[in-house]
């Protein structure tokens, strides 16, 4: 009977201490993956405009955030920054940052990120550093956190690398010339806008055999066609009108 009365105090007891909502202050950190989002490290997202249609001016990189404490009945402001002194992108030439919020009733969201086009990522990539605040809905900083790769990671911080920078593939000469001729960085760059791809790989797990590029040829080729009836020929870095063979 002394037993059971002290399960008994015990259950109860457990019971009083259990709260079911977070009284400690609020905070917002990113949600730091290994997956592909994150290309560039856990903390870094890497991007390129390369393998987009060369009508596409802008695109936005989402980046996932996560609150402690309770979801809330109304929107609550989410304070984003840029990092000045870690930070090589030109505001309103490579990026806009938004307003960003917590939708009431809700734990994660999304902080979209507008990157910008420039002429300029043709040579470079640019370093975005962003930066999570405190703020009246949000006054505790996330502290460091370690992550699976065994080193310790700012959840508060956040870095977007990106470029429009085209790299002439190491196998064009000895085997894309079949398929797509000479090279010039105005070709690979309307392949990569047809295809959405820009490297072609001959070996190793993701090699492409003869019947894919031959595929990818004549899908060049025709957009090819398609594109000098609009707006006459294409004309590359080099004087020379594009050809595919």
């Amino acid at each position: 009977m002394k037993k059971l009365l002290v399960i008994l105090f015990l259950t109860a007891c457990g019971k009083d201490e259990i709260s079911g909502s977070y009284n400690g202050q609020q905070s917002v950190y990113f949600i730091y993956n290994t997956n592909a989002v994150y290309s560039g490290g856990i903390d870094s997202v890497s991007y390129t405009f390369v393998e987009k249609s060369s009508t596409m001016r802008q695109d936005t990189v989402w980046l996932p955030v996560r609150i402690t404490g309770n979801a809330s009945d109304h929107d609550r402001a989410i304070d984003l920054v840029v990092v000045a002194d870690k930070t090589t992108a030109i505001a309103d030439v490579h990026y806009r940052l938004l307003s960003y919020n917590m939708p009431k009733d809700s734990f994660t969201t999304r902080l979209g990120i507008v990157l910008l086009r420039d002429v300029s990522l043709r040579d470079t990539a640019v370093v975005l550093a962003l930066s999570l605040q405190s703020s009246k809905d949000f006054p505790l900083l996330m502290k460091d956190t370690m992550m699976a790769d065994g080193t310790y990671y700012n959840r508060s911080q956040a870095r977007i690398i990106f470029t429009d920078r085209l790299i002439k593939p190491g196998n064009w000469d000895s085997y894309l010339v079949t398929f797509f001729g000479a090279y010039s960085e105005t070709k690979l760059r309307f392949i990569a806008s047809v295809l959405g791809i820009a490297t072609f790989p001959s070996s190793g797990p993701d090699a492409l055999g003869y019947p894919t590029l031959q595929y990818y040829q004549n899908a060049v080729r025709n957009a090819l066609l398609a594109y000098n009836a609009d707006n006459g020929p294409l004309i590359d870095e080099n004087g020379n009108p594009v050809f595919i063979p």
